[in-house]
């Protein structure tokens, strides 16, 4: 009877020789798959090995590594075979002239569409159908087919739940395995007083594809703090791109070497070293040049042509392609904007943030405290609220570090820094850590945890913790230590 007829099973077929050739033109030449691995997502690969090859593909080329066969295997887990790569690869050595490798992406991108249309508005209008569910739902169902197909080569962010499930466990089997951290690399910072080194004030830290944001009025170490993360993160072999936009990348990399070698900033900027001491300070600069690039201002640098916000941040998506980095440092990040209203701040720093996550580069973001608003409030420490521009600043950043030096206040000792925790999207804040300060070396040490005062709250001399403390240090007559 015709009541009793089921709908047929739907069965997708997809055209395998596209997915070997996208994926063999990736592997034959770099510029292709630094092109593609940024336009096209790894679902679009319908065949399960294929889909895994491109993750790795995707995670060699953030990593700055071979996209050889053994290595695109290693990459994937072994989820993809090294013969079966070896193969493509043999049988394309060579990439497929423009014109041809475009009609394969856009076959390769129209199959995903197809595909996703069958599992979504096909199937559930078919299912709505037999279920006999109200008129207006079937038509809803019907024009949303059509609705799928339009635009679909925009439309690449819709998870597949196999996928999602897939990459979320393979997350959390990297956290057990001890990846759940990813330091900065200022241990007498990150971890508390006499507890254990996995318990520790930043979770998770500079992970891939978060945002840092560190903030603070005009000298009150913000650079000197940065420039601190960045030798620590080299240290552990993780490549940064220092976009050094309030000095020079050269006058960057010396203070980098200096404070490595905890030399003092006043003798080298005055000239007063030695010819040893300049061979050196040239070595420390090329160890440190192993691990940190220098990305100089690109921006305005021409007058009369067109600018804007979309393209600076193009520009600085490109240089993150090309340097291969884990981590970003921009001081001052606000130097990359044209347009600098409050909407327009908050859309720009949006779309940085998704450039994180997608090239899963961790990003520290250096902005001002709004100076006026500081100097009208008795407590001068750094404020969520007090950051300079859009409120985006708060929403974007993960990770919000506000740096506070007393003396630039109060005629006490310059000797202490405070660092104050204001954020951790997925750790403890808010938290307060004072450290012992050097001006001159740039030196940072100690790391003691106090009790954080909200800015509003002040005790009756007007101050902080940090602020009595140095009180305290400046009435027993404690002079600069040099």
């Amino acid at each position: 009877m015709i009541g009793e007829r089921r709908a047929v099973e739907l069965v997708f077929r997809s055209d395998p020789v596209t997915e070997q050739l996208v994926l063999a033109a990736a592997m034959a030449d770099v510029a292709i798959a630094r092109d593609l691995c940024q336009k096209i997502p790894p679902d679009a690969f319908l065949a399960t090995e294929h889909r895994a090859a491109w993750q790795a593909l995707r995670e060699a080329m953030q990593r700055g590594v071979g996209r050889d066969p053994s290595t695109v295997s290693k990459l994937a887990n072994g989820a993809v075979e090294v013969g079966y790569l070896a193969e493509l690869a043999n049988a394309r050595p060579a990439p497929p002239d423009a014109p041809t490798l475009k009609f394969h992406v856009g076959q390769l991108m129209w199959d995903r569409q197809r595909h996703v249309a069958m599992t979504g508005p096909v199937a559930g209008l078919l299912e709505a159908v037999e279920k006999n569910e109200p008129p207006e739902r079937v038509r809803a169902l019907a024009r949303s087919i059509a609705t799928s197909f339009d635009g679909w080569s925009d439309r690449r962010h819709l998870h597949d739940p196999d996928d999602l499930i897939r990459e979320q466990i393979q997350d959390v089997r990297k956290r057990r395995a001890g990846r759940a951290v990813f330091p900065y690399g200022i241990d007498w910072y990150e971890a508390p007083d006499g507890t254990p080194s996995d318990r520790r004030r930043l979770i998770p830290g500079a992970a891939p594809g978060l945002i840092t944001v560190v903030t603070g009025c005009p000298g009150a170490g913000k650079s000197t703090y940065a420039a601190r993360m960045a030798l620590g993160l080299a240290r552990r072999k993780r490549r940064i791109l220092f976009g050094a936009w309030e000095m020079k990348p050269g006058t960057t990399l010396e203070l980098l070497a200096c404070m490595s070698l905890e030399w003092s900033r006043s003798d080298l900027i005055e000239g007063r070293i030695t010819d040893e001491q300049e061979d050196v300070l040239k070595l420390r600069m090329e160890q440190i040049s192993q691990y940190v690039r220098f990305l100089a201002n690109p921006f305005r640098r021409q007058s009369g042509g067109k600018t804007s916000n979309e393209r600076n941040l193009d520009l600085i998506q490109g240089y993150l392609a090309d340097s291969g980095c884990d981590v970003f440092i921009a001081d001052l990040w606000k130097r990359c904007l044209v347009e600098t209203r409050p909407e327009d701040e908050e859309e720009a720093l949006y779309r940085q943030q998704a450039m994180a996550e997608e090239m899963s580069v961790h990003c520290i973001l250096l902005q001002q405290q709004r100076l006026k608003d500081v100097e009208q409030r008795a407590d001068k420490r750094p404020t969520r609220e007090g950051i300079k521009g859009s409120g985006a600043w708060t929403e974007v950043a993960d990770n919000i570090f506000g740096v506070h030096r007393g003396a630039l206040w109060k005629p006490v000792p310059d000797i202490i820094l405070e660092i104050d925790i204001l954020k951790q999207r997925y750790g403890k804040w808010p938290l307060a850590v004072e450290c012992d300060w050097d001006p001159d070396k740039g030196r940072i040490t100690g790391g003691r945890s106090i009790d954080y005062d909200q800015p509003a709250a002040l005790d009756e001399s007007g101050g902080n913790a940090i602020d009595r403390k140095l009180s305290q240090s400046n009435s027993k007559g404690r002079g600069n230590r040099r």
